[in-house]
């Protein structure tokens, strides 16, 4: 039953983290590569700010319409017939995320590792793990999901050390001697693949703290954005723009560049094992989505009904759909942002503007106020969103004041992540405040006090 689904904030940074992130292996990081070159890695400031703001209504929504999920959040506030129309569209919206997603990962495994495997076969086989787990329940994956999005984080952040020997700083500069414009429309481009945020407006009924369900999307959010800008510019120093824009697959290949000694290269395999489970969560997460989106029509609390019928559809959808890699990859990074852009703003707006009037005052309050924690909570708050400030500003002040000198382009590279790296850590302590701060409430209502 899907309304007995519950995951900690733990959880959900790491599920958020594993769809947003483990699709840019087979994403077209080399479009933006393309636009921006080797400015490619200040790409990610502008997705994750929209992403910011997309979890920030959905956490809106669970709070005003408390136990409900998107779908039936539309039917509540549009009635039944509108409501329904705008469900077929997210429904619509769900399953091109899923074909990407499935034959995206068919051909990258086709062209990669099983080049005499049909991609039939390979999209078969992917499909029917995804109806395995369309039996469970949210909670099954973000289990699994804990064991390999740890692990494959970890290992993306060593990439650098391990490609030492290869990394060349000069193919970096100059740095931001790319025009600003075509920096802001690299940003433009992962907002398609940030965009599936919205899939967790399917479990908002799993959260029962919506602060800190934010909270933690917000920490996911940031991790993504960091670790991308990190392997774009692992990326560039190793490969360059030139060659890095020429690639269908560059965060594989970068990883074939690893020769830790002369027996042991084949580390891609390795990397492989971990970022194939996490992108198969990625890809339940949607296919979970999916089914409760149609199970909302019919007021259906079991989705399984859906799950048989459902996977043959995407497997016969998806093998008619992209029949070349570049038609794929030219959908994921123009097409799909405009499909983001074109349907989420209005529909997140519009449901902002009801959840704000219908909200009743929040009783949920995680820490109380003049407590320490709820000073380090404030602090926190405010120490990230200065931080993704002092990203823009940077980014805005070295396109602008920088005279283009090499020491220059470095302090204003080195200040961008330094800002990104304070987001992150204080994502966490916000995310970790509330948690201690709800443990703590839940203590100090069966004791009668609250101390901290």
């Amino acid at each position: 039953m899907i309304h007995k689904q519950v995951i900690n904030h733990r959880q959900t940074a790491w599920l958020v983290g594993s769809v947003l992130m483990t699709a840019m292996m087979i994403s077209s990081l080399h479009k933006i590569v393309a636009i921006s070159k080797m400015d490619a890695w200040f790409s990610q400031i502008f997705p994750v700010g929209y992403a910011i703001v997309v979890a920030f209504v959905l956490a809106e929504l669970s709070r005003a319409y408390p136990g409900k999920n998107l779908f039936e959040i539309l039917f509540i506030v549009c009635g039944k017939w509108i409501g329904g129309f705008i469900n077929l569209i997210l429904l619509g919206y769900i399953w091109i995320i899923l074909t990407l997603d499935i034959k995206g990962a068919s051909e990258f495994f086709r062209q990669t590792l099983l080049p005499r495997t049909p991609v039939e076969i390979i999209l078969i086989v992917f499909v029917l793990l995804m109806m395995y787990y369309g039996r469970t329940s949210l909670e099954v994956a973000a289990r699994v999901n804990e064991i390999y999005f740890p692990a494959y984080f970890v290992l993306s952040m060593m990439l650098y050390f391990l490609l030492g020997n290869e990394y060349n700083v000069e193919r970096l500069e100059p740095i931001l001697s790319t025009d600003l414009a075509k920096i802001f429309a690299s940003n433009l481009l992962p907002i398609g693949i940030y965009g599936d945020i919205l899939l967790f407006g399917a479990f908002l009924h799993a959260s029962t703290h919506p602060r800190l369900f934010f909270a933690a999307m917000k920490h996911g959010i940031i991790i993504v954005g960091f670790t991308v800008s990190m392997l774009l510019l692992i990326l560039l120093g190793v490969m360059g723009f030139t060659i890095a824009s020429r690639l269908n697959f560059p965060i594989f290949i970068l990883v074939q560049q690893i020769h830790v000694t002369d027996f042991l290269d084949r580390i891609e395999i390795i990397l492989f094992s971990l970022w194939f489970p996490a992108f198969t969560i990625k890809v339940i997460v949607a296919y979970l989505a999916f089914l409760v989106c149609l199970g909302s029509f019919g007021g259906q609390q079991h989705y399984n009904a859906f799950n048989l019928p459902s996977g043959w559809f995407l497997v016969v959808t998806s093998l008619l759909a992209f029949p070349r890699v570049y038609d794929f990859d030219t959908f994921l990074s123009y097409t799909l942002p405009v499909i983001v852009l074109v349907i989420q703003i209005p529909l997140l707006l519009f449901l902002y503007i009801h959840a704000r009037m219908n909200r009743t005052m929040d009783t949920q309050v995680t820490i109380p106020k003049g407590t320490k924690l709820y000073r380090f909570y404030r602090f926190m708050v405010w120490t990230g969103g200065i931080a993704l400030g002092g990203c823009l500003v940077t980014l805005v002040a070295g396109d602008l004041f920088v005279d283009k000198s090499v020491f220059a382009g470095f302090f204003t590279a080195g200040m961008y992540l330094v800002f990104f790296f304070i987001a992150l850590i204080a994502s966490y302590g916000e995310m970790q405040a509330l948690n201690h701060g709800k443990q703590k409430l839940g203590q100090g209502k069966r004791a009668g006090s609250f101390r901290q």
